[in-house]
């Protein structure tokens, strides 16, 4: 009786003690350390540091649940979880004071809830827009709702890209929608600094996509100058697939107008890209520096094209336009711009088949020196044909055909006075060249050409006029080029500057004959590139040495090639006729600026690389007649450069006995910029300089500073321009000050002239 009474008293305890889970009731769940007890028939609980991991191949595949206390209804897939709950997944991390999830449906709803998640491959392509620290991204909210595998809703709550202990920059709102691989929505959102707001939007849009393309607004840069007066410049950029793109653009001027603009760009291979800017500039009536300047409305169109055809053709295209110069002048950041402004239209289509190459072209040019004075030049449309390389059989010459056709278009306007020397030019030229030496150090090439141009107009009997009567030009060439013999030697300093050094003495001479021109003086020229001298004959001699040098580094194999460490150059020519000097533009400063001469002036050039990252160029030409109307030295320039990856500084002067075609008419000029960018491009800037030694003027300065955090950036611009005062630019003197922000994952852009030194586009 007793043994029957605890029998009884067994199995009433253990039916109404709670039952332990089985491990199979949790089915697509990997358990680990917790205590398991049954509920009911559906619901199990799971408590004292509960952990759980997605089965591999089941719908939680990658998720991780932590929490003191869970319940999970395993029918529905329901689960509960409260105290220091946190959810993982790859992608993503969150902590909450309490869940509620479905684990088949993915959704679910967090309390008090903040997380972190990576961007990814977009973050690790861009990692200096995050101060290469790793890209994340960090909300919270009072309600953290999941409604997607990536999807989550913040309520009352924000998000910044700065993932550190006290952010640089958040952005907090009443609702949000975010999607890890796509986007931000916010509603009433506040951007803040430092916790301190900086300005209100009613709603945002807030691109965070893994290809790093991304539709929405980007942000602001705000401007001030005596030109613009204060401004802000907005765009909008649009993603419309991965390889192609489109960005709108407003300047908000608010005192002087307002500018609409688009830019289109696709990029499909190295030879299929294109990008086209529109923009429209609406400007009201000013007063600038005691002048009333008149409202005007003005466009520009600005692009390039580069395209493969089938049939081995390839097409190419650009174009800068605008329709007021003055724009051009007023508001460009860019010195060459604003100096001489270009306007211009080029496009073509080419093939190459063996030795045959074809070549159509449509180009114009526009060239303007002030508002009322342009010169316009060009060929439209024009095609040209190239046979080259053809060996005559059985001997050592070559042949090659040249044909070609245009619409040869010169158009000068000076006020209201235009003068249009368009006509329409035809030309054959076959040659022969025959190299009589294959010594390596010396080269003989022998040739022979024939040219026969046809003009559809000619010079009147005035040789000033030109009037619509058909003319043919027709001479040959003769010629032979030898360079050699050459010297050389070679050395084995073995010290820091070359482990052997070679020294080339290299010698030249040419000698050219061009047969007389029947009726020279009436054939139209539409420029002094185009006149021809016939009956002369022509002897260029010159000499060049050349330092050669094969430096070996440390762990690194010597190099394949040389590099040349010193190169000066020497040649003059001489002509049997001093008329010719002033044709011939093989030399820069000495053609159609001085006194005819059987002596060409003597050049010398001068080319240095003392370290890879280093170079220096220097030019003279020096006039050995002492004429009464010039000096002896006509013009010589300077440049030098130094690039490495984190410096770029580049420098240059000129100076010439002769004032070139521009609005600065400068004869002594020099010019530098300075590209800095340090810490992995964390912070640097840009120092530009143009300044005028015959004035003692400095036309321009320009500074760019930028500084990038981990997660957002700022860059400053100042431009001061004093331009000469001649009449040529409605604001010669101005000072212009450009500011932009950056933030993680928002791509910043330029305005249409130049801002901050690059082109117009957005970069997400």
């Amino acid at each position: 009786m007793i043994v029957m009474l605890i029998g009884i008293c067994l199995v009433a305890a253990l039916v109404l003690a709670p039952a332990h889970a089985d491990a199979q009731n949790l089915r697509g769940w990997l358990q680990k350390s917790f205590l398991a007890e049954q509920v009911d028939a559906d619901r199990i609980r799971l408590t004292s540091e509960v952990e759980i991991e997605g089965e591999p191949g089941s719908p939680n595949a990658g998720q991780k649940f932590f929490a003191d206390e869970l319940q999970m209804n395993t029918k529905t897939g329901e689960l509960i979880a409260i105290g220091n709950v946190v959810f993982q997944t790859p992608e993503a991390r969150i902590s909450a004071d309490s869940v509620t999830f479905n684990t088949k449906t993915q959704q679910g709803a967090f309390k008090n809830a903040s997380g972190i998640a990576q961007l990814g491959e977009r973050g690790e392509r861009n990692r200096s827009m995050f101060g290469t620290l790793e890209p994340d991204v960090y909300f919270w909210a009072e309600t953290l709702e999941k409604f997607g595998r990536d999807k989550y809703r913040i309520r009352k709550g924000g998000f910044t890209t700065c993932v550190q202990p006290t952010p640089r920059w958040q952005i907090v709102s009443d609702t949000a929608t975010l999607d890890l691989h796509d986007y931000v929505i916010m509603r009433n959102a506040v951007v803040q600094v430092k916790d301190v707001p900086v300005f209100y939007m009613p709603l945002l849009y807030y691109p965070i996509r893994d290809d790093d393309r991304s539709t929405g607004l980007l942000l602001p840069l705000y401007g001030t100058s005596l030109a613009t007066g204060n401004s802000i410049s907005n765009a909008f950029f649009w993603a419309i697939n991965r390889s192609h793109d489109a960005t709108f653009f407003h300047d908000w001027m608010f005192s002087r107008g307002q500018g609409l603009g688009v830019e289109y760009r696709y990029l499909m291979g190295p030879r299929a890209q294109a990008d086209l800017r529109y923009y429209w500039l609406d400007e009201k009536e000013t007063l600038i520096n005691g002048l009333t300047r008149q409202p005007r409305r003005s466009t520009s169109v600005r692009g390039g094209l580069s395209q493969n055809l089938p049939f081995g053709l390839s097409a190419r295209a650009r174009v800068d336009y605008f329709s007021d110069v003055t724009v051009q002048q007023t508001y460009s950041h860019d010195f060459a711009s604003a100096s001489q402004s270009v306007r211009t239209a080029q496009g073509g289509i080419s093939g190459s088949w063996g030795n045959l190459s074809v070549n159509g072209t449509y180009n114009r040019t526009e060239y303007f020196y002030g508002v009322n004075y342009s010169t316009l030049s060009g060929q439209t449309p024009g095609l040209s044909a190239l046979l080259s390389g053809v060996k005559l059989a059985g001997l050592p010459v070559f042949a090659t055909l040249t044909a070609e056709t245009a619409q040869s278009v010169y158009v000068t306007r000076s006020g209201t006075t235009v003068q249009d020397l368009t006509l329409r030019k035809t030309e054959v030229v076959p040659s022969l060249r025959a190299p009589l030496s294959t010594l390596p150090f010396l080269q003989v090439n022998a040739t022979a050409s024939y040219r026969r141009t046809s003009f559809s107009e000619s010079l009147a009997a005035d040789l000033r006029t030109q009037i619509e009567e058909p003319i043919t030009r027709a001479y040959s060439d003769l010629g032979v080029a030898v360079v050699g013999p050459v010297f050389s030697r070679v050395f084995n300093p073995n010290n820091a500057v070359a482990d052997r050094l070679k020294h080339v003495i290299e010698p030249s001479f040419s000698i050219s004959k061009r047969s007389e021109i029947a009726n020279q003086s009436r054939i139209p020229s539409v420029s002094a590139t185009d006149i021809t001298v016939g009956g002369v004959t022509q002897m260029t001699y010159g000499l060049t040495n050349r330092l050669l040098v094969r430096k070996e580094r440390a762990g690194e194999p010597a190099a394949s090639a040389p590099r040349e460490f010193l190169s000066v150059s020497i040649r003059q020519s001489y002509y049997t006729d001093k008329t010719a000097s002033q044709f011939d533009n093989s030399y820069s400063y000495g053609y159609y600026y001085r006194a005819a001469n059987a002596l060409s002036p003597v050049s010398l050039a001068v080319r240095a690389t003392p370290t890879a990252p280093m170079s220096f160029d220097y030019r003279v030409e020096y006039d050995p007649v002492a004429l009464p109307d010039g000096p002896k030295f006509l013009g010589m320039s300077a440049n030098a450069q130094f690039r490495t990856p984190n410096v770029d500084v580049s420098g240059g002067w000129n100076r010439t006995a002769f004032s070139f075609g521009s609005y600065i008419n400068s004869n002594n000029f020099i010019q530098g910029q300075a590209d800095l960018k340090l810490k992995q491009s964390r912070f640097g800037g840009v120092v530009g300089l143009n300044y005028d030694i015959g004035r003692q003027t400095l036309i321009t300065q320009r500074y760019v500073g930028f500084y990038n955090a981990q997660c957002c950036g700022i860059s400053f611009e100042y431009q001061s321009i004093n331009y000469p005062n001649n009449g040529y630019f409605l604001i010669p003197q101005d000072r212009r000050f450009n500011m932009s922000f950056t933030l993680a994952g928002v791509g910043s852009f330029s305005n249409f002239f130049g801002a901050f030194g690059v082109g117009t586009g957005a970069r997400r």
